[in-house]
């Protein structure tokens, strides 16, 4: 893969995502938006939730890097991205085609749904997800392959800036599934 063509699908992958909370998640009344599923699993706003979390820590780690660019930047180089073992596991583990249920750590479980001001949640994901892709058009002047950044795991395990990237479009497309499905069995 190319960082310019993968920088480019991630932001339409981003701004799907953007257009879906818009059109499937915002028209919810509060109490539908913490209806959790019959199966016992997070409700949609527990979902967005936990992106917020997660990916605000990440989404920071971006941020230092863009602003240590300093001086404007013509033209950014392509590279073919590489990922380590960090990388794939991190991105094998968030992939949305992975049906294997992942216990979410403890810093980035959401409060229960009754918890959680709906309106702000919803704001907060928006702004970051916005973030993100505007992040993505600094981004690119950057190295994908030897900028790291610390994991949520602490600072001792790092990974590529680009598998960085890729998996937390990934890991919002897994919950963005998630909540559609808890959407999907709402009872209207």
């Amino acid at each position: 893969m190319q960082k310019l063509t993968t920088a480019t699908d991630l932001q339409a992958r981003l701004n799907r995502i953007l257009d879906t909370v818009e059109r499937e998640f915002r028209p919810l009344t509060d109490a539908q938006l913490r209806t959790k599923p019959a199966n016992g699993g997070w409700s949609i706003i527990e979902c967005l939730q936990h992106l917020n979390l997660a990916e605000r820590f990440y989404i920071r780690q971006l941020q230092h890097k863009v602003d240590q660019l300093g001086l404007v930047q013509h033209r950014p180089t392509d590279q073919t991205l590489e990922s380590d073992w960090i990388g794939r596991l991190m991105i094998k583990v968030v992939d949305p085609k992975n049906t294997r249920k992942i216990p979410a750590p403890g810093v980035i479980k959401p409060r229960t749904a009754a918890d959680l001001d709906v309106g702000p949640v919803l704001h907060q994901f928006v702004e970051l997800q916005t973030l993100l892709n505007s992040l993505l058009d600094k981004a690119i002047y950057l190295d994908w392959n030897r900028e790291k950044v610390p994991t949520l795991l602490g600072n001792w395990l790092k990974m590529r800036l680009g598998d960085a990237i890729q998996m937390l479009v990934l890991h919002t497309e897994r919950h963005m599934a998630q909540a559609m499905r808890v959407k999907e069995g709402l009872p209207y």
